[in-house]
């Protein structure tokens, strides 16, 4: 059989040079995938969907829409409870010390810590290295 316009419409199978039928671009499948951040690029974010509290004006002022914005219930008895969602206000505050230097900007501590990243790698050292004094919170 001859190829022509009219066949190919009744026949939309094409052939590979050794003879083998494939069916063409439409029997690919469906690829309406859900899109994810795994098959955008690096600058791609998708976001929840929940944004847009508001609208934009014509001058560039944001209108917040009050009946959209997301409002959470508090449970009941969550002040008689000992359990709460954030750090005690009493807990003991991490404090950095920089010893030797004028802050954590300072350029030499900078050269110190890459020293101390290639004589000793990932690991700490010794001067910066936990005491045997230290107990760990949480």
């Amino acid at each position: 059989m001859k190829p022509t316009q009219i066949n190919f419409l009744l026949r939309p199978w094409q052939t590979y040079r050794n003879g083998e039928i494939f069916y063409g671009m439409l029997k690919t499948g469906n690829k309406r995938w859900s899109l994810t951040t795994k098959q955008g690029n690096k600058t791609f974010y998708k976001g929840t969907g929940s944004s847009g509290v508001g609208r934009w004006t014509t001058r560039g002022r944001y209108i917040v829409n009050w009946e959209k914005v997301r409002t959470y219930v508090v449970p009941s008895g969550i002040d008689t409870t000992q359990l709460k969602p954030l750090v005690c206000a009493t807990a003991p505050k991490v404090k950095h010390t920089f010893r030797g230097y004028q802050g954590p900007m300072d350029g030499k501590l900078y050269v110190q810590k890459v020293k101390d990243f290639i004589k000793y790698g990932v690991e700490e050292s010794p001067e910066s290295a936990r005491n045997e004094n230290f107990i760990e919170r949480g």
